[in-house]
């Protein structure tokens, strides 16, 4: 029973992550374009790529705890050499050829910290490595975000456009009846045909921008998303966030910030313990000659020793390179102030953006409907007579006008949304 409480626990612990990083897109058709976007974006790969270079400097530091082993070879000729008299004949103390042969092994025994400390920061640089990665591919997932936000809106105002020219060529239909009746004039005919064809140019160019927007899409993810998103609908389940709550943890420059102040905090401590002494031990072993009284042949020998070596001046000056760091932290740290600051003014801001265009969007609904029941009844006064063509088609402008503005605005809006998750830095993928 206890086991089983524990496991329920942990189970739960486990939930509780999933739910606190869960990403707050709840469009199944946007998530699978980002996790494309993320998983495809050539930038992205390279910088995935990059992290292996910490693993290699990993290495290479661990390398000082390993033994170096190196051969040395010497010959030298030397005359004249030192001769005495003895027993009749002469003594040589060294040979006119020198030969040297050996093996030479050195081991770090101990540094006082120094390798332990170049693998922690090397650790921190790795994760400030891993950071940058993270940072890039939550700013592929906003752009993706904003890119799809813009078809969505681009093809209902495409919509909008094209409902627009129907009615505007049902109308010049009706003129042209009615001119043959003789009933309305060549006049009335040709101002609609102008009006026809300018929203035909505007048509296209909202068909040329979303057709941008599907190629942006595509660079991003790999794929032609043609078929993908379509003119579905906003499902706009994205809060607006009002505070910054733990953005040191989850802004992409607050993370940096932090990671870097990781590696000044190490540039400190490294500057504090580089004039520490290294403790090593020494063998060497081969063959050489000149060992009297029989000094030609060359003999095994070998020797083993402990050295210390400790640093007496040092071209950085540690002390100064002390000081220049912790100058390095001490403005690191008011950044993150004026970070904090920046943050709370861009919520401020974006939260009272989105407070106008709330109100906006219910003048606008309303605009809508007025301006549709409006056109409703002008087109049956303009039948019967009762009003020009150039009244109906002032009616006509207010309606598209008052639908384009009703997607500017709601469009806005989300864009506001969007906009405070990245201030603060939520997780898309």
């Amino acid at each position: 029973m206890k086991r089983s409480k524990i496991f329920s626990f942990i189970f739960l612990l486990a939930a509780s992550a999933a739910f606190a990083q869960q990403s707050p897109v709840k469009d199944t058709v946007l998530r699978d374009l980002i996790s494309q976007a993320v998983n495809n974006y050539p930038r992205l790969k390279e910088l995935e790529e990059q992290l292996k270079v910490s693993d290699v400097k990993d290495e290479l530091i661990h390398s000082n705890y390993k033994p170096t082993l190196s051969a040395d070879g010497a010959w030298s000729y030397v005359n004249p050499v030192a001769k005495i008299p003895f027993g009749g004949n002469e003594f040589q103390f060294q040979p006119y050829n020198n030969f040297n042969a050996a093996l030479n092994l050195r081991q770090m025994v101990y540094d006082f910290g120094k390798t332990k400390m170049a693998l922690d920061r090397n650790g921190s640089e790795r994760k400030l490595s891993q950071d940058n990665l993270e940072n890039n591919r939550n700013a592929v997932a906003y752009q993706v975000a904003q890119i799809y936000y813009a078809i969505l809106f681009l093809n209902r105002s495409v919509k909008v456009q094209e409902d627009q020219l129907l009615s505007l060529r049902e109308n010049e239909r009706v003129i042209e009846s009615k001119i043959k009746n003789g009933d309305a004039i060549q006049y009335d005919l040709l101002t609609t045909q102008v009006r026809t064809a300018n929203t035909d140019n505007r048509l296209k160019d909202l068909k040329g921008s979303l057709e941008k927007q599907y190629v942006m899409l595509q660079w991003l993810t790999g794929k032609d998303q043609h078929g993908v998103v379509k003119g579905q609908g906003v499902q706009d389940d994205l809060p607006l966030i009002k505070e910054g709550g733990d953005w040191q943890n989850s802004n992409p420059e607050a993370k940096i910030i932090n990671r870097k102040l990781e590696l000044f905090n190490y540039d400190l401590k490294a500057a504090q313990i580089n004039d520490r002494p290294n403790i090593f031990a020494s063998a060497s072993g081969g063959f050489r000659n000149g060992y009297v009284p029989d000094i030609n042949p060359l003999r095994l020998n070998g020797s083993l020793g402990v050295g210390v070596s400790v640093p007496i001046l040092s071209a950085s000056r540690p002390k100064l390179q002390q000081k220049l760091t912790q100058v390095n932290i001490e403005a690191t740290k008011k950044s993150l102030t004026t970070l904090e600051n920046n943050i709370n003014k861009d919520l401020a801001t974006i939260g009272e953006d989105y407070k106008t265009l709330d109100q906006k969007l219910q003048n606008s609904k309303l605009l809508v409907t007025q301006a549709e029941k409006a056109y409703e009844l002008a087109q049956t006064r303009y039948k019967e007579g009762l009003i020009t063509n150039v009244e109906l088609n002032i009616i006509q402008n207010s309606v598209e006008d008052a639908n384009l503005n009703l997607l500017q605005t709601q469009y806005m809006m989300v864009l506001d949304k969007l906009e405070s998750h990245k201030v603060v830095g939520t997780k898309l993928y």
